[in-house]
């Protein structure tokens, strides 16, 4: 979603795109906003499709719409290769993705969904796992939820699982200070009778389910006269207090903790000789190299995280700008990633340390400060060029590039048969 200045009071309703108010990623619910579908493929992420959205656009729905166009657009160009779909848990639903399952997907299952909830929360000694590179265990079941058939991974990670837990621990030290001090509070208040007080520690303790209160409920009692009381007068009971112990519930923890580092992959490919489990888990992570062209079109550094355009039409041209920007910051990225790769060479990132896979955004950084100066010497009449502040590292990146970057940084001339330093 791509937050937008201005009221878009006269929008023709015959317009397929609606600026409009929706759910902000940007935490900006006072702006409309207009959303971005997009779709990329192949090891450099290159942008096939992205087509502009209303601004209450649900992905739930637009996932299966873009999909389906995508899908007309190949055989207008008469591509019979099929494409396998990755996407986030939006995907999966019963109305469209499993009620249609007319092309392969692979997509994550939401843990609202019963079963899987069930399966997050089992303990992990109850499973039988697999262990995979990079802290990663699985484990592979059969499911037909919506009636379609179909493989479930159970997957756990153990540094999510870590990072996590050490998160969560840290939540429930602050919120037991905070419990102990509402119990105190709590303790203090005078109920006009027993299930009051209950009611009042109740509320308390459906906030706060990782706690439990071993609780007892006390009388109030007083003389009903100010002064000293007679030896047959009794005390009348005047009110009720609640006096509890907080301990943690320990059960209800450990679900929790069963959770954390857990998700579950689906898929109709039941290939399981061609698609076993690690491929399947690597190529979800891929799904996250969408997130990644996100991230870098919503950077401030684009210079588009604010959009002041009159009209929808401008909005959506800016937007196919900006994939086409994407499209070239990918290409380049990759190919740089894979010139280093091939020579076994480096890169100094932003902390000094020696990497094959710099972003594009650094090398930018890096690049920052070249200046082109023309001099012209009356005594020749003639306009020399020269490029300043070419340092080592920065002559080494665009000889990276290749031929033509160095031509148009002045290290090669056109009569020089190679690329200097290469």
């Amino acid at each position: 979603s791509i937050s937008v200045q201005g009221k878009y009071e006269n929008q023709s309703k015959a317009e397929k795109v609606q600026i409009t108010h929706g759910y902000s990623k940007d935490h900006r619910p006072d702006l409309k906003q207009v959303v971005l579908s997009l779709v990329v493929n192949g090891p450099s992420n290159i942008p096939l499709w992205m087509e502009p959205l209303s601004g209450n656009s649900s992905d739930q729905k637009s996932f299966h719409q873009t999909i389906e166009n995508v899908n007309k657009f190949k055989q207008q160009l008469n591509i019979e290769k099929n494409f396998k779909w990755i996407a986030d848990s939006a995907l999966y639903t019963k109305e469209h993705l499993l009620k249609e399952n007319d092309y392969l997907w692979l997509t994550r299952v939401p843990e609202r969904i019963q079963d899987a909830k069930f399966l997050t929360e089992e303990p992990k000694e109850a499973l039988s796992w697999t262990e995979h590179e990079g802290g990663y265990s699985t484990v592979e079941l059969c499911s037909i939820y919506g009636g379609i058939k179909q493989r479930w991974l159970l997957v756990q990670s153990d540094q999510a699982y870590k990072r996590k837990k050490n998160t969560l621990l840290r939540k429930l030290d602050t919120q037991e200070k905070q419990l102990k001090k509402s119990l105190w509070h709590l303790s203090n208040e005078k109920f006009s009778c027993a299930l009051d007080a209950e009611a009042a520690l109740a509320k308390l303790s459906k906030k706060n389910p990782c706690f439990t209160v071993k609780h007892t409920v006390h009388t109030i009692e007083r003389y009903a006269q100010k002064g000293r009381p007679s030896k047959d007068q009794k005390k009348e009971v005047v009110g009720y207090q609640i006096k509890g112990v907080l301990s943690r519930n320990e059960t209800h923890i450990a679900k929790i903790l069963c959770r954390k580092g857990r998700f579950i992959l689906a898929t109709n490919d039941l290939d399981y000789t061609q698609y076993p489990p690690a491929k399947l888990l690597e190529e979800y992570k891929q799904q996250q190299n969408v997130e990644g062209g996100f991230r870098f079109l919503k950077d401030p550094w684009f210079m588009v995280d604010s959009v002041f355009l009159k009209s929808p039409k401008r909005i959506e041209a800016l937007m196919m700008v900006m994939t086409l920007c994407l499209l070239v910051y990918n290409i380049a990225q990759y190919n740089l990633r894979e010139k280093l790769r091939k020579t076994n060479d480096t890169l100094p990132n932003q902390i000094k340390k020696k990497v094959q896979n710099p972003t594009m955004r650094w090398i930018f950084q890096i690049m920052e400060g070249i200046s082109v100066v023309r001099i012209y010497d009356s005594a020749t009449n003639t306009l020399k060029t020269y490029i300043t502040n070419l340092t080592d590292l920065r002559k080494k990146i665009i000889q990276l590039f290749g031929r033509a970057a160095c031509r148009i940084y002045g290290l090669i001339h056109e009569n020089e048969p190679q690329v200097l330093g290469m």
